[in-house]
């Protein structure tokens, strides 16, 4: 019933399921699907009925089994909690229990009066304490990502975090979405244009009033090359968000309702639940679901950062009719465009931003990314021109050049950081990483090797000293911002790749890829320990600041910043040692839970999981104990 232990993920393997969904779901809808298992299921409106459980980025489906018609049970902003339960199922034979995965979803919904009250309000649902919690037995995952985990777990049979959700919506777990419905639904936008993308924050520059619409710039517009690094995060962040009202900006359409999430708190609502009995013991469902789960919370938070926002309803924009054939079309071209041997600096920067913004759109983009190794390995070997030292001499001592080197290396490392999220049901990303497993080490020290940047030369003339201040200053100053935008983009792709490896340590995929063999890797390299720093100096910088809260983009990097230091203290003995050595006085006076409560809200959907994963790192700290391998 469920997918190959060894490939570890469920692939679509089923045509006819395949083919009913590709049938009766809206072409953005199919492709949005991550993965669908065979599975019994029980809830208030299900008993012990054989299904197929379909799970897309938002929403969990259920389908008869041979499929019939399909509905929408779950939206992913309604989960409450995930948790796989120890227990013996009667009604399964002794057999099937011994191999019985018990999954049980807690979701929140509000009643039907308050629903009616607020009709046609969405809103991003946040987290909040789960009070009561059945007193069943729940699996303990001590090698599993520490988001889904409770706060402080108060028994082995209550570890599982519990997230409490507020909205407007009503529930749809009774409604079935035939399929004229379907074919409304749209998850993604889409265009059949290819975008004009943003080729650095250097090179292009957006202006707008206030509610008005800004434009994309044109990479040919600028022909003289980039000119200085404006503030553009200050600027975007003044430039208020307006939705289209196009059904293909679900995510757009939500975070313009950020600043009403919590203007009805006093909303009635009640819990359900939703049991999956999987009669396997490599189905990795369990894992997908947790995943999703949480990519979808990162994405929650971010859409409250005005800067995320605008860049992503820039990205968006004009809408067309979805269609696959010209998402694949597109691919290719850019793909092709990219690979010619002539292309400047310039034009690789401007088709990377373009296969971004694509990316940002439709996520077949990513599957078509990893289809194959080439591009991948195209731009890691693309970074290592540049870093962490350029090969091109000139760059060794011209500091607008080596600016925009960083530049197209950021948008390198970002698009690289996209096409990780949100994949891992994608087999051929794991076939991919594991056949070029030395292209993605060599992208591992790059990551962790901090951009060398030229130094000033001395200048003996009294006027030339004059005039060449101000430039100096101005390049300094840009090339440090990029040193740390750099670092800050590297630690989300490095995040992505720990849980690359903490599957192969759950046993999902090949167990080529294991968390302590990447440390181990990485603790032999030098470089790491400069990264390790920069990492708890950040951290202290985040935390020591007086009366002033975390961006929700600052908020999700420190979750990600977290869950590198965790994976250090873990399973890096002598990482482990180093932090413990060396910032033990920052953890004790810098970096601790009031300093943590005051400068993340509560409102980040990503708070508690922080808060959690920030526990586990203190304990790893105080303690000396054997480090796992």
């Amino acid at each position: 019933m469920a997918s190959p232990a060894g490939s570890g993920f469920p692939a679509r393997t089923n045509s006819r399921l395949d083919a009913f969904l590709r049938r009766h779901l809206a072409p953005e809808v199919y492709d949005a699907i991550r993965a669908y298992e065979p599975c019994i299921v029980v809830s208030d409106s299900e008993k012990h009925t054989l299904k197929y459980l379909v799970l897309s980025d938002q929403l969990i489906y259920l389908t008869e089994n041979p499929p019939k018609s399909i509905r929408q049970v779950v939206a992913l902003r309604d989960v409450v909690a995930i948790d796989l339960i120890d227990d013996y199922p009667e009604f399964l034979s002794p057999q099937d229990r011994e191999t019985n995965q018990h999954i049980r979803i807690i979701y929140s919904t509000v009643l039907k009066k308050e629903c009616e009250k607020s009709k046609g309000v969405r809103k991003l649902l946040l987290p909040f304490h789960h009070a009561n919690a059945n007193n069943k037995k729940v699996k303990e995952e001590n090698n599993g990502p520490v988001f889904w985990r409770g706060k402080e777990p108060k028994s082995l049979d209550e570890s599982s975090l519990r997230y409490h959700r507020e909205s407007n919506t009503p529930s749809k777990d009774s409604t079935v979405c035939p399929p004229s419905d379907l074919k409304k639904l749209s998850l993604h936008g889409q265009s059949a244009l290819r975008p004009l993308p943003t080729p650095s924050r250097r090179s292009c520059q957006s202006t707008a009033a206030p509610g008005e619409a800004v434009s994309l710039p044109s990479c040919a517009t600028n022909t003289k090359g980039p000119k200085g690094l404006p503030d553009h995060k200050d600027s975007l962040r003044e430039i208020p968000f307006k939705c289209n009202g196009n059904g293909n900006d679900f995510y757009l359409k939500n975070s313009s309702l950020a600043s009403s999430l919590q203007s009805n708190p006093n909303l009635e609502r009640k819990e359900s639940e939703l049991h999956l009995f999987i009669i396997s013991t490599t189905s990795p469902i369990f894992l997908h679901l947790k995943s999703s789960w949480n990519n979808y919370i990162i994405k929650a938070t971010l859409l409250q950062d005005p800067l995320y926002v605008s860049e992503l309803s820039l990205a968006i924009g004009y809408q067309k009719p979805y269609r696959s054939e010209e998402k694949i079309k597109h691919f290719s071209q850019l793909k092709s465009e990219l690979f010619l041997k002539d292309n400047t600096l310039r034009k690789i920067l401007c088709l990377i931003t373009e296969l971004k913004v694509a990316a940002q759109k439709n996520f077949i983009l990513k599957r078509l990314f990893w289809k194959t190794s080439d591009l991948f390995c195209f731009l890691v070997n693309k970074l290592h021109e540049y870093l962490p030292e350029s090969r091109d001499k000139n760059a060794l001592q011209n500091k607008s050049q080596r600016a925009d080197e960083l530049v197209a290396c950021i948008e390198i490392i970002q698009t690289l950081g996209l096409m990780f999220r949100e994949t891992e049901t994608e087999s051929s990303r794991l076939n991919t990483l594991a056949a070029k497993k030395g292209t993605l080490f060599n992208l591992l020290v790059i990551l962790i090797s901090k951009p060398q940047i030229p130094k000033s030369c001395p200048v003996f003339d009294t006027q030339l000293v004059a005039d060449s201040t101000l430039a100096e200053i101005s390049l300094d100053a840009e090339l440090q911002k990029l040193i740390l935008e750099y670092t800050d983009t590297a630690t989300a792709l490095l995040y992505e790749i720990l849980l690359v490896f903490q599957q192969g340590n759950l046993g999902l995929g090949s167990t080529k890829f294991a968390i302590s063999w990447m440390m181990s890797f990485l603790q032999s390299h030098p470089p790491i320990v400069t990264f390790v720093d920069s990492i708890v100096k950040q951290v202290v910088k985040g935390l020591s600041a007086s009366f002033q809260l975390l961006g929700p983009s600052q908020a999700v990097l420190l979750y990600q910043q977290f869950y590198i230091l965790k994976s250090c203290l873990q399973y890096s003995k002598p990482l482990a040692e180093y932090i413990r050595n060396n910032y033990r006085e920052e953890f004790r006076y810098f970096i601790h839970m009031p300093a943590l409560e005051k400068r993340v809200p509560l409102c980040y959907p990503i708070t508690q999981p922080t808060t959690q994963l920030f526990r586990e790192v203190l304990k790893l700290v105080e303690q000396k104990q054997c480090v796992k391998c």
